[in-house]
């Protein structure tokens, strides 16, 4: 990556319409490294947090991917790859949440209080993408992917359709099962149906294309609508851990309590907006299903 280069977001790869299981999954893998790579040097270089917040993209695509193609793969090998990339995440984490916090409240104390920490989380976050270890660790994913990943029972030739319906019908089951009589103010479920509605928002988006845009793009909608609020929600929740943490170094108690209070005002209207997303997504049929799936045309 050339110096100065912007963050670069994910770019979904082209695949031919008839293509096969193996295929798509070292093609969107390749993608989730080419984002990783690209945003790498920015975050090591202490660069705009944009480079920060897509690096960690790459890195959750690319278990993402791991993991919706995990009946093709050679368990403990992706299993280690998996860990080592969310050993990585969790060692950038903290650097994101503060980001977050800083660009959520403008209050002069509160920011005094909170740039300790901060710089301390970017300090780790840089020192991770620095790292030998994650530096390389890319490169052995996508060598080990071109390599020839399969278990003995795979079939990665199989037709990129009939596996992904089979996948997607599945990560569907079980966000709906995970959400099943949800109070959507508990944040530890909420925080688990965020994990599943992700899952399935990538899944859809490795296997697109197996149907034309049009099919995917009501329900893909849906999922990212889902998403975002669920993210904004997560975000609220992390701030308020971390306003309880600057709360014991003696940060204004005036300044916390008002920030506090705004939180939960943000909380009220996207917990409504989040009951209506997620009636709208339950209702629209999924498109993988066989009376609705067609192959693209070509």
């Amino acid at each position: 990556m050339q110096r100065g280069a912007p963050p670069q977001k994910f770019a979904r790869p082209v695949l031919r319409p008839g293509a096969r299981a193996g295929t798509a999954f070292t093609a969107n893998l390749a993608a989730a490294v080419a984002q990783i790579q690209a945003n790498t040097p920015g975050v090591a270089g202490g660069c705009d947090a944009e480079y920060l917040h897509q690096l960690r993209v790459g890195i959750r695509r690319l278990r993402s991917t791991l993991r919706v193609f995990r009946s093709l793969l050679k368990r403990k090998q992706a299993a280690r790859f998996d860990r080592r990339l969310r050993e990585a995440l969790s060692g950038m984490g903290a650097a994101r949440d503060w980001d977050v916090f800083e660009a959520a409240f403008g209050s002069p104390a509160l920011q005094r209080h909170a740039r300790r920490h901060a710089q301390a989380a970017r300090r780790r976050a840089r020192a991770t993408a620095r790292s030998p270890q994650f530096r390389y660790l890319s490169d052995e994913v996508l060598a080990w992917a071109r390599g020839g990943p399969w278990r003995e029972s795979a079939q990665p030739r199989e037709a990129l359709l009939d596996f992904a319906q089979r996948a997607l019908e599945q990560k569907r089951e079980r966000l709906i099962e995970s959400a099943e009589g949800i109070d959507w103010r508990d944040a530890a479920r909420r925080h688990r149906v965020r994990i599943r509605v992700k899952r399935l928002r990538y899944g859809c988006e490795c296997f697109a294309a197996a149907w034309n845009e049009e099919q995917v793009q009501p329900l893909l909608g849906r999922l990212r609508r889902l998403q975002e609020i669920l993210g904004e929600l997560n975000d609220i929740d992390v701030q308020r851990q971390l306003l309880q943490d600057l709360a014991h170094t003696a940060a204004p108690a005036a300044q916390v309590g008002a920030a506090m209070r705004m939180l939960a005002q943000r909380e009220q209207p996207l917990l409504a907006d989040l009951r209506r997303a997620w009636r709208k997504f339950v209702e629209i049929s999924p498109y993988w299903r066989p009376r609705a799936a067609a192959p693209a045309a070509g």
